[in-house]
């Protein structure tokens, strides 16, 4: 028996790791006017934020269609007793889950097992690697899925945006637009929900209050299994947030990524997150 991790290109683990474990992933679409990329396979980090800095628009984003799901799903399951366990971005932000559960249907649905992690990004990406060492361990897909199925609620994000501009224009501000009004220097710190929609725990008129306010936050959620820095741009703050981090918690393995670009599209340049699993109570 032999079980695969399948995840989509906003999980953000960084890529060696995917590598290494023999992850699969698929990606999401970025359409900057009438041209569509492949997020981080027809355009990297550096050249997404060369596009967006020139576009008069963020880009739209969207999931990848069932077919790209059913392509890997068919290619994965060679054995009789293979399994697929795929884990993608929260259902309340993406319809990716939605096109994975098309496939796995079309496919094999008693083998393959589609995830809702309710989060995004590193938070993903959390979840994804302990799957990997489930997997790792022999466990079955059954097993992981079992396991997986309590990290939502340990799983978080604590996150720093630079500026509202790219949550408005994306359509995904509500709470937070209700939190701060019309004051667009505020700078809001936001987190997911339960349902892995986003909502604001907090708001700051300076960005070196918010890294400090980052920092304070995560100590909130100790003891932690896992951590991770996300950033949007230049990695100048994001290495500080490291250190703190790693000052916090010594001898963690806390990972330091750069956001995919479709995540970079919804919270914009400037943007700074801790990623956190919390340890089990």
């Amino acid at each position: 028996m032999t079980v695969r991790i399948v995840t989509d290109s906003t999980c953000d683990l960084p890529e060696g790791r995917r590598q290494v474990a023999g992850v699969v992933t698929v990606p999401l679409r970025l359409h900057f006017g009438d041209r569509e990329f492949r997020d981080r396979v027809d355009l990297d980090d550096l050249q997404f934020l060369e596009r967006l800095s020139s576009a008069k628009q963020p880009p739209r984003t969207s999931q990848p269609p069932p077919g790209d799901f059913e392509e890997v799903y068919r290619r994965l399951l060679v054995a009789p007793d293979d399994e697929v366990v795929s884990i993608h971005i929260a259902a309340a932000l993406s319809g990716t889950v939605g096109s994975a559960t098309v496939a796995a249907a079309a496919v094999d649905p008693e083998r393959i097992h589609v995830v809702d992690s309710r989060t995004v990004s590193l938070g993903t990406g959390l979840q994804v690697l302990a799957a990997i060492e489930l997997a790792e361990q022999g466990r079955s897909a059954p097993e992981i899925v079992a396991e997986l199925a309590s990290m939502p609620q340990r799983t978080g994000i604590i996150c720093l945006l630079d500026t509202l501009h790219y949550l408005q224009l994306g359509g995904r501000i509500g709470k937070v637009q209700a939190m701060v009004g019309s004051v667009l220097s505020i700078k809001p710190i936001i987190s997911l929900g339960e349902d892995g929609a986003v909502v604001p725990i907090g708001r700051v008129r300076s960005r070196a209050v918010g890294i400090r306010r980052l920092s304070e936050l995560l100590v909130e959620h100790r003891p932690l299994a896992r951590c991770g820095v996300l950033y949007v741009g230049d990695p100048a703050d994001a290495e500080r947030l490291l250190q703190d981090a790693r000052g916090t918690f010594p001898g963690m393995d806390i990972l330091l990524q750069h956001a995919s670009p479709v995540i970079g599209s919804h919270c914009g340049p400037g943007t700074l997150a801790y990623c956190y699993l919390e340890a089990r109570s």
